[in-house]
């Protein structure tokens, strides 16, 4: 199996979603405060089975060395073909923790197999989903630099309130570290038939709302993923 113990030392700019949901510990999840989201991508040449199947063992391994809940969704549609992993946890003291066991089961380095790494840690703002959606929407938006932090989080609520209702139930969240200055939003869908409709809805809202308003987005991105385990 690849060496990824160590990576969580390092909180560069996942990409996950994420944070996607919560399952198992649900009672536990709803006290978090925070996620760490984490993204890998499919190098060239990799088995996505065999990268899958590491990354359900690590994610586990995640669990076991102290936090609240972990799972993964993988890329259906979008732009980075990958994976998007989600841990979450209550505080800094936690993850200090969990830090320091992670330090003393850490095993010597192997050759790393995905192409790609990235950790934010996430601070949620709003949770709507109860639940580990079987598919998100998992989107990302920066704001224009020329924005207060107040004015780019009155855009990231105005959207947020577009997508909560047309999807019924999303999760919002934004940057506490890491290199990626954004707001972060899932929304859960069953099927393509169930996202159809919930598009066609989120549409209607923004053509009798938001087609004159200036949100200042700078950068947008969305993917359609899939969930492996939670």
């Amino acid at each position: 199996m690849m060496h990824i113990k160590g990576l969580l030392i390092v909180m560069l700019s996942v990409g996950f979603y994420p944070a996607l949901g919560d399952h198992h510990g649900a009672a536990k999840v709803d006290d978090s405060h925070y996620v760490l989201h984490s993204t890998f991508e499919i190098a060239s040449g990799q088995n996505p089975d065999a990268l899958q199947e590491e990354l359900v063992a690590y994610q586990k391994s995640q669990e076991a060395n102290g936090f609240n809940n972990c799972g993964l969704y993988k890329h259906e549609y979008g732009s980075a073909r990958g994976f998007y992993g989600f841990c979450y946890f209550d505080d800094f003291a936690q993850l200090d923790a969990i830090m320091k066991k992670e330090a003393t089961t850490t095993s010597p380095a192997e050759p790393q197999t995905f192409a790609h790494h990235d950790d934010n840690i996430l601070e949620i703002q709003q949770r709507q989903l109860k639940a580990s959606p079987p598919r998100v929407v998992h989107m990302v938006w920066r704001f224009g630099s020329n924005l207060t932090m107040n004015e780019r989080q009155a855009r990231a609520d105005r959207l947020f309130d577009v997508f909560s209702r047309g999807f019924g139930a999303c999760n919002l969240y934004h940057h506490a570290w890491g290199s990626d200055l954004g707001h972060y939003m899932t929304c859960g869908y069953r099927d393509y038939t169930d996202f159809g409709k919930k598009y066609d809805a989120v549409n209607k809202i923004m053509g009798e709302e938001l087609m004159d308003a200036n949100l200042d987005i700078l950068e947008h991105s969305d993917e359609l993923l899939v969930k492996i385990m939670d």
